[in-house]
């Protein structure tokens, strides 16, 4: 154990990636070092031979003033104070920008082990000009937050990493922070336009940022900010997209391009790994690049990429010591167990087709009316906030038009959307919405303290946990959110299940990040209570049977899942992807053409399908064509 400790953190530290005027360097306190990472073929092939103070061999040699600065609050005498600044003596070769991935790569632990750290030394940058802003008073860090960030400003550069805490935590904080400390162009990327909205929101809420000097970048909006400097909020697809723009956003797009970034903000990191996405690192350039989640995890097993995408996870939280600390809710995490009818159950067997299949556990009558009983309770006699999920987006269109609640998908108007959520948020009449899994990521709504969850994407881990945290956010007073206050429970989600169904089984495969956190789930059987009759929908076994009826006589594609752009982690968790193709391509015609016309030649009449026209009775559109 003692070796594998050893091994695994001797090299830790030794070898950093810097950009220092647009060139990226590998910088190292050890020449003996890079003289060994250069025996590396891939990593020889990247180095560019460069021009500078050399050693005798060959590498450039500097000091770092920044870092030797921040060593006097640190060391207590002169002679720690020398060998320190002795220490910062540098050697670096320069690196080709297109080969960053692959030599970051080859420095992870398996391979070369020399994991590299990516170090932006802000203080001492005078190419970039600096963005005047900063926090504003009201903005008190909480304790974890001020030691996340401490772990990325640890040694007076900006280090570049992964930052986990959960929803509710105060994410969108920390990358104020960070910004406002390196004070330097800050781009900032989300996943969807309404959390371009709110991340703004958040930079003017927090910072003494300028009203133009923060511009959000999306389909609908294409602001720019004034000066030499300023923070871009837009989403990932935004950069990433490779199709025609239009002429303004082409232009945007440039800039952002070329633009030297002092910061890259990276929401909702996980989805990073995804193609599309990553391609977003390789378009901008940036001196330091923090990724913010709340779940580390993907399906596809593409998450150690983040390692040299990004950065290693500098800072995690623990869940429950901050429900302990009363900074996010306490949840009760319950999962309800309805049983199938005997009509669906009966179909349920017969179907080898997994769209149905699903489409039947999912619309299973008992559930529907446990998650109504759900829905009636916590508006009623808890005057709750209710988000209902479903993937599902017959489920989730059938369960909204029979109870009258709005609901919001991937078609849905961004207009709408905000309208929707803002009446959610603020009227007394709008207490549930539904919500398909354009809700997982970067929607904020605090309000919210319940959800139910009709339907999922197969054994998500990171889905249940987002869902999870969309009602972390703490609630009530202060004495009362800590475990065994007032009230000890402020916050429920409800995971409903049709039991003997494969949704047993991806059930318990998606609660397994949760239980690494400390949470138990509990099972409830008896929903909703046997007294519940006709006030309760689909109590008649003539209305279960029409709603069987239109689960059967629906298509497999009205019956599949909701298609986004950032889905790519779940291709692991799914036996078939839609996809745009033309008719041939499905047909199996892909590449063939087939085309008849007459070349003036008899032939003998069996051979033929049909008598070749006259030409000159031709329709005149055809005439040029044929001749």
């Amino acid at each position: 154990m003692i070796d594998f400790i050893h091994g695994s953190t001797a090299n830790y530290g030794k070898v950093k990636l810097v950009l220092k005027k647009n060139k990226y360097f590998v910088e190292s306190p050890y020449p003996e070092v890079l003289k060994r990472l250069l025996k590396d073929e891939v990593i020889a092939r990247a180095r560019i031979s460069s021009e500078g103070t050399h050693g005798s061999d060959g590498f450039t040699i500097g000091k770092s003033a920044g870092e030797i600065e921040s060593a006097h609050d640190e060391l207590l005498n002169e002679a720690e104070l020398a060998a320190a600044a002795e220490e910062k003596e540098t050697h670096s070769f320069e690196i080709d920008p297109a080969q960053v991935e692959n030599v970051k790569q080859r420095c992870l632990p398996n391979a070369l082990n020399y994991p590299m750290l990516e170090e932006y030394d802000f203080r001492n940058d005078t190419v970039n000009p600096d963005l005047e802003v900063e926090l504003k008073p009201h903005a008190q860090p909480r304790p974890y937050q001020e030691k996340s960030l401490s772990k990325m400003f640890g040694n007076g550069r900006a280090r570049s990493g992964i930052i986990v805490l959960p929803c509710g935590a105060g994410k969108s904080l920390v990358g104020v922070s960070a910004a406002c400390r390196i004070r330097k162009s800050c781009l900032c990327l989300a996943t969807n336009a309404v959390s371009v909205d709110q991340w703004a929101f958040q930079f003017k809420l927090w910072s003494t940022i300028k009203e133009d000097q923060i511009c959000r970048f999306t389909s609908d909006s294409k602001e720019r900010f004034r000066g030499s400097a300023g923070v871009v909020v837009t989403t990932y697809n935004m950069i990433a997209f490779g199709g025609k723009r239009s002429e303004e956003a082409e232009k945007i797009i440039e800039e952002i391009r070329n633009r030297e970034w002092g910061l890259l903000l990276m929401d909702e990191v996980h989805v990073v790994p995804a193609h599309m996405f990553r391609k977003v690192i390789s378009l901008t350039k940036s001196h330091c690049k923090l990724g913010l989640t709340a779940t580390l995890v993907r399906e596809d097993e593409r998450i150690t990429d983040l390692n040299f995408l990004i950065g290693p996870k500098l800072y995690e939280a623990n869940w429950l010591d901050l429900v302990k600390g009363g900074f996010i809710a306490n949840v009760q995490c319950a999962e309800v167990w309805c049983p199938m009818t005997k009509e669906f159950f009966a179909e349920y067997l017969k179907k080898d087709n997994s769209k149905k299949k699903q489409a039947l556990y999912v619309m299973n009558p008992n559930k529907f009316r446990a998650c109504e009983f759900l829905i009636r309770f916590h508006e009623q006699q808890r005057g709750d906030k209710i988000i209902v999920f479903a993937d599902n987006l017959f489920a989730l269109t059938e369960y909204a038009m029979k109870l009258r609640k709005p609901m919001i998908y991937g078609a849905t108007s961004h207009p709408e959307r905000t309208k929707i959520l803002e009446a959610f948020k603020t009227s007394r009449d709008v207490n549930t919405i539904f919500l398909s899994k354009v809700g997982d990521n970067s929607i904020d709504i605090p309000e919210a303290n319940v959800i139910i969850q009709i339907s999922s994407h197969a054994g998500s881990r990171r889905q249940e946990a987002q869902r999870l945290g969309r009602i972390l956010r703490a609630k009530g007073k202060p004495q009362d959110r800590v475990a065994g206050g007032k009230e000890e429970y402020n916050a429920f989600f409800y995971s409903l299940v049709s039991t003997d169904t494969q949704e047993m089984y991806y059930s318990t495969k998606r609660q397994q990040f949760l239980i690494d956190q400390g949470y138990s789930f509990k099972v409830i059987t008896g929903l909703p209570p046997p007294d519940s009759g006709p006030e309760l929908s689909y109590y008649r076994l003539e209305d279960q049977l029409a709603l069987l009826g239109k689960v059967l006589s629906a298509g497999d594609d009205a019956v599949g899942l909701e298609q986004l752009e950032e889905d790519a982690d779940d291709i692991a968790l799914q036996k078939a992807r839609r996809s745009a193709r033309s008719m041939s391509a499905m047909s199996g015609a892909s590449g063939m053409v087939y085309m008849e016309y007459s070349t003036g030649q008899k032939k003998p009449q069996a051979q033929m399908k049909s008598k070749p026209k006259d030409p000159t009775k031709r329709h005149y559109l055809f005439k040029k064509r044929f001749g």
